[in-house]
């Protein structure tokens, strides 16, 4: 059974300790049994410059490129965001690129927004919206997350239909209540993130998102990687659901740059 994360969090953080050096990242692959894995620095996520942030990460983990992949983290405040998105897709390591309005406070609806996911549509990666980083009962007090708004996310899932969305990090009652049909927005993935969503959570999935659309994620090695896991396998899916989410519907969506 393949098994992809597509959501690690690595690097140096701020906040707490993350057991991510090199070492530690190749011990999560074995005990994990990662087939690859799609990360995010720290360095990405805090430096002005994520794209600065995010070399150093590469650089680092540079021994572990044959499975270690990475998002490139946009900021479209930045004034050389147009030339991010450049840089970002000359890298056959970088498989996505992610947005983090929660920590970069802007509206989803600005035209930047727009070039960027039109950068993402034209070179095949995936967009990743990410609601937060950091868990809201643990989020340091001095980082000021912004989740969008119901309405703003709704817009953009619907205006960006020429990419393939990946929404990250939300809690699954955040997404129950949006004004949308699921099954009308045919580009839009889910990550079940770190959020940790409860097997009963995981039970009734099927009945408000395609399981089909559904990927997985952890927030290791600073989140508890095992939690994802063990939702999933006390779950009411499928097998083909299951491994779906684990790594089938991933190993499709994510332009891997293999030989």
């Amino acid at each position: 059974m393949s098994i992809i994360d597509t959501g690690l969090l690595i690097g140096p953080c701020p906040f707490r300790k993350v057991p991510s050096s090199v070492a530690d990242v190749a011990a999560l692959h074995e005990n994990a049994s990662l087939d690859r894995a799609v990360a995010t620095g720290f360095r990405s996520l805090l430096y002005y410059d994520p794209i600065a942030g995010l070399e150093q990460d590469m650089e680092q983990y540079k021994s572990l490129a044959d499975w270690l992949h990475f998002y490139a983290v946009i900021n479209p405040n930045f004034p050389q965001a147009s030339e991010q998105v450049a840089r970002a897709v000359q890298e056959r390591q970088i498989v996505g690129l992610r947005l983090i309005p929660a920590l970069h406070h802007y509206d989803l609806s600005i035209s930047r927004i727009r070039a960027i996911v039109h950068s993402a549509s034209e070179h095949g990666l995936p967009l990743n919206l990410m609601a937060r980083v950091f868990d809201d009962r643990m989020a340091p007090r001095y980082i000021n997350q912004r989740v969008p708004a119901p309405a703003e996310i709704c817009n953009f899932l619907r205006t960006a239909s020429d990419a393939t969305v990946i929404l990250s990090m939300f809690y699954f009652t955040e997404l129950t209540v949006l004004e949308v049909d699921w099954s009308a927005l045919p580009h839009v993935y889910l990550d079940i993130g770190c959020s940790k969503p409860s097997v009963a959570s995981l039970d009734e999935l099927s009945n408000w998102f395609p399981p089909e659309r559904t990927l997985f994620g952890t927030g290791a090695p600073f989140y508890y990687w095992k939690g994802s896991r063990l939702g999933l396998e006390g779950a009411e899916l499928s097998e083909q659901q299951r491994r779906g989410i684990l790594g089938d519907n991933a190993a499709e969506i994510f332009p891997w740059g293999d030989p």
